[in-house]
Formats: C-alpha cells, sequence, structure tokens
C-alpha cells in the first residue's frame, strides 16, 4: 500500500527565504512588514495554523522594527495620533491571539482576511504631501479595534488595512503614514505573538531561522531606499494577484 506523505516546508525552505526577502525588501521601503505576503506565501506550506501565524509575526515585528526606528530618527513619527490607534488595537489582538483555532477555521479566516486586504487595497487614494497632521476621523478607532482582532487572529499586522484609510482622510503626509504604520504594525505584532506563546508555547520548528535572516536583510536593505524607487502601481497589484490566488487555493481546500 502506498503511502502519501504531506511535504515538508524544509524542503522549500531556501525558496522560501529568497521570496521573503523580497518581499521585506519592497514593503519595508514603505513603511510595511509584509504580512499579508508572508501569509499567503506559508498558507501553501505544511506548516500549522499556529506556526503559520507566529512565523509572520515574527517576520512583520523584525521588519517593522527597524523601519520605526528609521522614520523615528527622520521625525516622521506622529506619536500621538500612532499610539491612540494602538490603545484601541492592542486589546482585541491580546484577546484573540490567546484563543486556539480548529487548523480549518483558521485558514479559512485567513483567506477571508486576504480577500479583504485585496479589496482595501484596490481603494484609489491621493498621495498629497499634506502640511499639517489632522485630528484622526471618529470611525478610525472603531477601525483599529477590528484590525487588531483581525491582526490576532491571522497574523497580518495591519498596516495593509489601516495605511489607505489614512491617506483616504489626508491625516498626514505619505512618509507620517508609512511611519504610523511600521510603528501600528511593530506594536500589534509583538502584542500578538506574545500572547500567542505565552498561551500556545513557541511553535515554529528550525525552519522559521532563514526566514528571519531574510527578512532582516530584506527590511535592513529596504528601509534605506526611498518607496520612491518601486511603482506603488505594480507592486499593488502584484500583492493583489498573489494573495487572491492563496486566498481561492485555501478556499478550494478547506471548504
Amino acid at each position: 500500500m502506498q503511502i502519501c506523505v504531506k511535504p515538508k516546508i524544509n524542503t522549500l525552505i531556501w525558496i522560501y527565504a529568497l521570496l521573503f526577502l523580497l518581499v521585506a525588501l519592497i514593503y519595508s521601503a514603505a513603511g510595511f512588514g509584509g504580512g499579508s505576503m508572508y501569509l499567503a506565501i506559508l498558507s501553501q506550506s505544511a506548516m500549522t495554523a499556529e506556526a503559520v501565524r507566529m512565523t509572520a509575526l515574527s517576520c512583520n515585528a523584525l521588519v517593522t522594527a527597524n523601519g520605526t526606528w528609521q522614520f523615528h530618527r527622520a521625525n516622521w513619527i506622529v506619536w500621538r495620533g500612532v499610539l491612540a490607534l494602538l490603545a484601541f488595537s492592542v486589546p482585541p489582538c491580546i484577546f484573540v491571539s490567546t484563543l486556539q483555532f480548529d487548523e480549518r477555521v483558521y485558514f479559512i479566516s485567513l483567506a477571508v482576511a486576504l480577500i479583504i486586504a485585496a479589496g482595501v487595497m484596490m481603494i484609489r487614494y491621493e498621495r498629497t504631501e499634506v502640511l499639517t497632521v489632522r485630528p484622526l476621523v471618529w470611525w478610525m478607532y472603531p477601525l483599529a479595534f477590528v484590525i487588531g482582532g483581525i491582526s490576532g487572529l491571522t497574523g497580518i499586522g495591519g498596516g495593509i488595512y489601516l495605511a489607505p484609510f489614512l491617506y483616504l482622510t489626508k491625516w498626514g503626509s505619505p512618509k507620517q503614514i508609512a511611519g504610523a504604520s511600521a510603528v501600528f504594525i511593530l506594536i500589534n505584532s509583538i502584542a500578538g505573538l506574545g500572547a500567542q506563546v505565552v498561551t500556545h508555547g513557541w511553535q515554529p520548528g528550525t525552519e522559521i531561522w532563514p526566514l528571519l535572516g531574510a527578512v532582516l536583510i530584506g527590511g535592513l536593505l529596504g528601509s534605506q531606499w526611498s518607496s520612491a524607487r518601486f511603482s506603488h502601481r505594480i507592486v499593488r497589484y502584484i500583492t493583489i494577484v498573489i494573495i487572491l490566488v492563496a486566498a481561492v487555493r485555501i478556499l478550494i481546500k478547506y471548504l
């Protein structure tokens, strides 16, 4: 009788590492961690749901930690506004991260979150320079609460959801929004990861280290480059296609 063995992620670890390096390189230049892309890639691997969440959050935190420092040094982070949003996003992120989800429930939820992320990325907005930072619109606070819950559930840091709405409300300049996104992703990722490790223990195996090394290198290089080096439209469309393909494949597998 022939036994079908599910392939392990370590057989493809260096391919994943190269992909992660490219994702970190491109997205760190714009203040993002690349969480949705990491999840789209890892969802096709043999990793468990908990390992996928922890790996994505670890990569998010590592990439945006350096980005946060770079934006802080350049005085692009408006701490008052960012901390106000984090006050609403961190509690649900921690709470949801402590919950144990069935593999099928997790991956279906991840597919839905990726589809929503693709939809949000399709929103058109102007990247105009704003001379003064505007007060946050009231509905940004409940939005931050929802994003925090999604971050804890899926492993997405939340910047991919937050930034378009900051642009739509003309809250600040592109660099201020990029800085806000970096801090938002960093703190939510650390909060979610910490809650998961305390509750469930450390799930990723040794396979995570090449991935962390790749995003560290990519993040360091990307944060030194101007985001103007990349075509935002092309990067956005590529991201939308990749995460939608991953979402469809997940739904086909688990529905």
